[in-house]
C-alpha cells in the first residue's frame, strides 16, 4: 500500500471531484454519492472548539457514533446552500447513532448568528473556530469540506464541495456506513 498523507489524499480527492469522479470508493452507492474512501487509515485530529454557547467539542465526544463533521464559512456560497441540508440531515438521522457537526471557520459569532438567523439550522449544532486552528490540523483547502467518522473516530469518508446532505440516497448511504462499522 503506498502511504500518503492527508494533504496528498485530499489532494486527489479534489482532482477527482473537479472532474466528477468519486476518489477511493469502494461502494457503488457511496460512489454515486460522491463520498471518497481514503486508500488508508487517517488519524482524526481533535476539534476542541465552542459551540454557540460556548460549550467545546471534542471528538472522543461522539464515540460509539458515526459523525459528519462539515467545514464552512459564511462567506462561501456553496456553504451557504448546503447548511439546511445538513440541518435536515442531522434531524433525520437522530442523535441515537449520528451526529452532525458543522464547524465554522474564522467568522466572528455575530456573522454566524446573522447568516443562521436566515436559513433552517434546528438540530445542527454549530461550531466556532474562529482561531482557524483546524484547517491546518484536517489539512482544509477549501470549502466546504466534511468528513464522516466511524464511531471509533477514523475518517472513514470525506467529501469536497457541496452535496445535498439531506437526499434519501446520502441518508442511506450514510446510514450504510454506521450498519458497516
Amino acid at each position: 500500500m503506498v502511504n500518503l498523507n492527508r494533504r496528498e489524499i485530499l489532494g486527489a480527492c479534489a482532482v477527482l471531484a473537479a472532474t466528477g469522479l468519486p476518489a477511493y470508493a469502494d461502494n457503488a452507492h457511496l460512489q454515486y454519492l460522491g463520498l471518497a474512501k481514503p486508500a488508508l487509515t487517517i488519524e482524526t485530529p481533535e476539534l476542541n472548539v465552542p459551540d454557540l454557547a460556548g460549550k467545546i467539542h471534542q471528538v472522543k465526544d461522539y464515540e460509539g457514533k458515526t459523525v459528519l463533521v462539515s467545514f464552512w464559512a459564511t462567506w462561501c456560497p456553496p456553504c451557504r446552500k448546503e447548511m439546511p441540508t445538513l440541518a435536515r440531515l442531522s434531524r433525520e438521522l437522530g442523535t441515537d447513532d449520528f451526529a452532525v457537526l458543522a464547524v465554522n471557520v474564522g467568522d466572528k459569532q455575530e456573522k454566524i448568528q446573522a447568516f443562521l438567523d436566515e436559513i433552517d439550522h434546528d438540530g445542527l449544532p454549530v461550531l466556532m473556530d474562529q482561531k482557524t486552528d483546524l484547517p491546518g490540523k484536517w489539512f482544509l483547502r477549501g470549502l466546504p469540506v466534511t468528513y464522516v467518522l466511524t464511531p471509533d473516530g477514523q475518517v472513514a469518508y470525506g467529501a469536497i464541495g457541496e452535496r445535498v446532505w439531506d437526499s434519501p440516497a446520502m441518508i442511506s448511504g450514510i446510514r450504510s456506513i454506521h450498519d458497516a462499522s
